[in-house]
């Protein structure tokens, strides 16, 4: 009986080193780590990627089990449209902050899908795109994700005020129209 449990203590172990790389992104989260982000009026746009990040770990149902972050645009409807990676150190900060975050080489994408190099599950890919700034204290811009078709873009406008960004969602005030044969 003592082989059999020593065998499956082996075992089990073996499996675990095999997978330990990946462990810490489902432990308990750690207390967050500070970008200082919010307070750089010199990088709006990491603020806002910040911020979606935020608002989406924030959810207590998350619709993807993995979640990359880009420095660039992800085209959904052009399969040849590939994420730009963010600057390393920017990389590791915000994983640092959100320890569910993972590095953009474990997302790929896979026709106009995005999915998990290691497991093939749906993925999704944060990036802020299409941002303007006015002036060094007010920019504009997209921030949210694409994963799978689906994308959750939304538009933003951030206000450097009283030391930090201050970003909440712009109205876009879109009208739908369209002719009905009567």
């Amino acid at each position: 009986m003592t082989t059999i449990r020593t065998i499956f203590a082996i075992a089990s172990a073996g499996l675990l080193a095999a997978c330990s790389q990946y462990l810490p992104r489902y432990s308990a989260p750690l207390p967050s780590a500070e970008t200082g982000y919010y307070e750089n009026i010199q990088r709006p746009r990491l603020a806002l990627l910040e911020y979606r990040l935020g608002k989406y770990f924030a959810q207590k149902k998350r619709p993807y089990p993995v979640v990359c972050a880009a420095a660039g645009y992800v085209h959904p409807h052009f399969s040849d449209s590939l994420p730009r990676p963010l600057d390393p150190d920017v990389e590791r900060a915000l994983i640092a902050r959100f320890p569910e975050l993972s590095p953009l080489s474990r997302c790929k994408r896979d026709g106009l899908d995005i999915v998990a190099t290691d497991t093939g599950q749906a993925a999704a890919i944060f990036d802020v795109h299409e941002f303007v700034c006015d002036s060094p204290a007010e920019c504009l811009g997209w921030g949210g994700y694409y994963a799978n078709g689906p994308h959750g873009w939304s538009y933003y406008r951030m206000n450097f005020d009283r030391g930090e960004w201050q970003i909440k969602p712009e109205p876009l005030n879109i009208v739908l129209t369209g002719s009905e044969a009567r």
